[in-house]
């Protein structure tokens, strides 16, 4: 009886044993398939992630890649502007040489006080004619420098050229580029004056413009039924105060004026 208690008693303690193997070992299992489970899960957005932000990194370089053209179109044109900006002073410069049109391009630069004398073609009557442009300061309306352009044109035989000093000016040109000096004002009152009382020396004022610095303007006069002028410039104040002058003097023959 107790050899029979005691094979009872061990058979009862390998039974419990056993038993708490196989819950331990399925906790285990639960264990090792929800940390799986988990690794799967974290895998499957660490990978949507990853994904996402490659997305995103391709998204990114596409836009760069689309923004590259829209600069090399912006840049393109930017240059067919200027292109036809040239192309439009390029054919308003060359224009005269078809015509009966006599001109004078200058870009200089002269401090104030002075004088542009420019010009110096000789007219049809076998005149030459020379142009006088004095900028000087103003204020404007609204408080901001501006510049005051006044022209006048001379009109004189060649006698008066050699006797004032105009040679260097004087030229058989009708269309003159870089052709130009700039006078002391004492200079210029003393040849008007000398002008005035010379016979068949003519000096016609043109009408003085005020414009702001910088803005391009355009000044036309001349009697009705002769010869007209157009006068376009820029004027700009230095660093140093001096005036940058760019400015096309032109005078249109009336046989032009009159052409189809």
């Amino acid at each position: 009886m107790k050899k029979l208690s005691l094979i009872l008693g061990i058979a009862l303690v390998a039974l419990i044993a056993i038993i708490g193997y196989q819950k331990s070992h399925k906790n285990d299992s639960s264990a090792a398939k929800a940390s799986s489970t988990g690794h799967a899960k974290s895998r499957e957005r660490l990978q949507t992630d990853v994904s996402g932000s490659h997305e995103n990194r391709s998204v990114s370089a596409l836009a760069r890649r689309t923004a590259v053209p829209k600069r090399e179109s912006k840049e393109v044109d930017d240059l067919k502007r200027e292109n036809e900006a040239l192309k439009g002073q390029l054919e308003n410069i060359s224009r005269p040489l078809g015509q009966d049109v006599l001109s004078s391009t200058v870009n200089c630069e002269i401090k104030p006080g002075e004088t542009l004398l420019t010009g110096g073609y000789m007219k049809a009557d076998g005149k030459y004619e020379m142009t006088f442009m004095t900028p000087s300061s103003v204020t404007l309306d609204d408080g901001t420098e501006g510049i005051k352009v006044s022209a006048r044109m001379l009109s004189v035989e060649s006698d008066f050229v050699s006797a004032n000093g105009l040679e260097t000016l004087a030229t058989n040109a009708k269309n003159t580029l870089q052709h130009g000096e700039a006078w002391k004002q004492d200079d210029v009152a003393k040849t008007m004056q000398a002008a005035s009382k010379t016979d068949g020396a003519e000096i016609m004022s043109a009408p003085s413009i005020t414009a702001r610095l910088s803005q391009p303007f355009t000044l036309s006069f001349g009697e009705a039924g002769r010869d007209q002028f157009t006068i376009d410039g820029t004027v700009t104040k230095s660093p140093n105060g001096s005036y940058a002058i760019q400015s096309r003097i032109e005078r249109t023959p009336k046989a032009e004026q009159d052409a189809p």
